[in-house]
């Protein structure tokens, strides 16, 4: 078996046996210029660490959470220890109904562009962030200060735990996925 993902310039192939890896390397150099890099530790901005005898491997984004911690102005933020406050409600805003101030200030929040950022960490490392990532992206077209400060909360609870990683495999059948510090 081997399986090979591509994006743009760059792949990563796993197979079943390390012959097979290396046969398709074999392959892919005969219709195009590669390099071998060894065994991966970044693809697409996830650092990934492998543990070849416990059968494991851990995937994080720690970068990509220090860079959005920055970009949205929460370095000096205090951490929080939940992604989102219990019993939030958020609602679709009916902007008629706003004034021009508010709705020039919501206008002016980068929200889709946090709101991108999150769904690629939920995607990549982060299933811990993914039912709040889920919640603030209905409002891409209809949201208010609120859903603002429920996404950088979300950035909060982000800089407390930017050090998980996402464990998978492993020698335990109960321990497929998980998260370790």
């Amino acid at each position: 078996i081997v399986i090979a993902a591509v994006h743009v310039d760059d792949f990563l192939c796993i197979a079943s046996k390390k012959e097979e890896n290396d046969r398709f390397f074999d392959d892919m150099e005969k219709s195009w210029k590669i390099s071998r890099l060894g065994t991966a530790k970044h693809l697409v901005g996830i650092a990934i660490s492998w543990d070849r005898p416990n059968h494991s491997v851990k995937l994080s984004q720690t970068a990509l959470i220090d860079r959005i911690i920055t970009q949205f102005g929460q370095e000096n933020a205090n951490p929080v220890s939940l992604p989102m406050d219990p019993g939030l409600k958020l609602r679709r805003v009916d902007r008629s109904k706003l004034s021009p101030e508010e709705l020039q200030t919501a206008l002016k929040l980068p929200y889709w562009s946090l709101v991108g950022s999150l769904i690629y960490l939920a995607i990549g490392s982060r299933p811990d962030i993914a039912f709040a990532v889920q919640q603030l992206s209905q409002y891409l077209d209809c949201y208010s200060t609120t859903h603002w400060n429920a996404a950088i909360k979300l950035v909060r609870y982000l800089k407390g735990t930017r050090d998980l990683k996402l464990h998978l495999g492993g020698d335990k059948t109960l321990d497929l996925i998980g998260f370790t510090e």
